[in-house]
């Protein structure tokens, strides 16, 4: 014996070590099998949770352009990401195409036209910013409002002639050859401290009123129409803009107008029956507004000197500048089948004896009341609007206007809409949408009443 052990023990321990030797290879394959079905299995689960992970991002990129692109058609304001510490420049090319076909009677009978401006108005706008450093960033940006049914541009004239004459409060708006009638302005914008913007540009009390009705700036019926007509700017010349940061869902927008800048030292006439002064528009806007999850609030004053007064040849004459100003109050709050909204707003024009000679519209004031309802891509629209005119003429009128929209793609509507102003029998308002005015009202009295459906495209 070696070792202790004899023959036959180490041929038992030689023969034991060769049969697990030939257990283990023969069990190879099944072990083989077994994980590689495991890894299959975990395979596959892993690409279940990145198509899951595919279709939420692509789910939450959808709805956010969705709600830039409603947003946009709201307010008529461009909205994008932030650009915050990007070092070069960046221009950025917008617009919003939209056209439509309308049925309206404001007295002349039932008319159809193709229109330019119904869910919104139609626009064409660059804009631009370039980091400065340190949070600081160069703004600045052009808007000109375009009619796509006649080509106008800015505050081209209507095209159609009798009594077509003016586009509405949406749309054109500006004096003489504005090219960029909706916005044009540049200036300075920091995260941590807000903007300081010059220019022709949005007043705050009329970004306020977008966010209290459903139908924004668009649409028959939308309270914009008319409620207004309380004197509340809505876009002003030669102005300064503050625009404070989001601190908690609060955010302010502060403007300052130097108005028409008379260089004059008295009372100067611009015409046979109108004179006007160097505080000419002067006045300021001032808006507070609240963004936070399903709640949006607003509250705005306003108060600037009219351009002129009157003076004609016969009877009494006004002495002075008037001046327009008001307050507002308003918001939403969004359920989820349904987002309600409201708005209040008052506003009187005086002095300089106003009140007796001109006397439109220098007391007034009005509310409306509104509803969205979502569904997946369907949305319906609902608003009443009341304005009493509370002065010696009594003008009086109110609005109703039903609505609808289909996301047809994206940043892209289907939409139809019916309005009927209903005045009473002193007054004469038309009904605009959001970028017409087809007729006006020259019989006091009449409800003008309309029918449209269009495509509106935001790019």
């Amino acid at each position: 014996m070696k070792n202790g052990k004899n023959p036959w023990q180490r041929k038992r321990v030689l023969v034991g070590a060769l049969a697990g030797i030939l257990g283990s290879v023969t069990a190879l394959p099944a072990l083989a099998d077994a994980e590689l079905e495991a890894l299959k299995r975990e395979l596959a689960e892993q690409k279940k949770l990145i198509e899951r992970l595919l279709a939420t991002q692509q789910a939450q990129q959808e709805a956010t352009a969705r709600t830039k692109a409603e947003a946009w058609a709201a307010s008529g304001v461009p909205v994008t990401a932030p650009t915050a510490g990007k070092k070069a420049a960046t221009i950025e090319v917008y617009g919003v195409a939209d056209v439509n076909v309308a049925s309206m009677d404001s007295g002349a009978g039932r008319k159809v036209s193709f229109g330019s401006g119904g869910l919104s108005s139609s626009r064409l706008g660059v804009k631009g910013e370039r980091a400065l450093g340190d949070g600081w960033k160069a703004v600045g940006l052009a808007e000109a409002g375009l009619l796509l049914d006649t080509g106008s541009v800015g505050n081209g004239a209507v095209v159609p002639g009798i009594n077509n004459s003016s586009p509405s409060s949406g749309g054109q708006l500006g004096d003489g050859s504005q090219i960029f009638s909706r916005q044009v302005y540049a200036g300075l914008a920091s995260d941590r401290l807000g903007s300081f913007t010059v220019g022709r540009q949005y007043a705050g009390s009329y970004v306020a009123a977008v966010m209290a009705n459903a139908m924004g700036v668009g649409l028959y019926g939308y309270s914009g129409a008319i409620l207004p007509a309380a004197g509340m700017p809505t876009r002003v010349n030669n102005s300064l803009v503050y625009m404070t940061p989001s601190l908690k869902g609060f955010s302010g927008h502060f403007t300052y107008t130097t108005g028409s800048e008379n260089n004059v030292n008295t009372d100067t006439a611009v015409s046979a029956t109108k004179k006007t002064t160097d505080k000419a528009g002067q006045g300021l806007d001032a808006a507070l507004l609240y963004r936070n999850g399903p709640v949006n609030a607003m509250a705005s004053a306003w108060s600037l000197y009219n351009a002129s007064y009157a003076v004609p040849a016969a009877g009494a004459a006004e002495t002075g500048l008037a001046r327009r100003s008001g307050w507002q109050l308003g918001g939403s709050y969004d359920f989820g089948v349904v987002k309600l909204y409201g708005q209040v707003v008052a506003g009187k024009i005086a002095g300089g004896n106003y009140e007796n000679v001109t006397k439109a519209l220098s007391k007034s004031s009005g509310w409306s009341v509104s509803a969205l309802v979502p569904l997946g891509k369907h949305r319906l629209y609902a608003s009443y609007t009341a304005f009493d005119d509370k002065s010696a003429l009594n003008r009086d009128a109110e609005l109703v206007g039903l609505g609808y929209s289909y996301d047809l793609y994206e940043n892209t509507k289907l939409y139809a809409s019916w309005g009927r102003m209903i005045n009473n029998e002193n007054a004469s308002y038309s009904l605009p949408d959001g970028g017409n005015l087809v007729g006006n009202v020259t019989t006091r009295g009449f409800d003008p009443e309309g029918f449209m459906a269009g495509v509106n495209f935001v790019f």
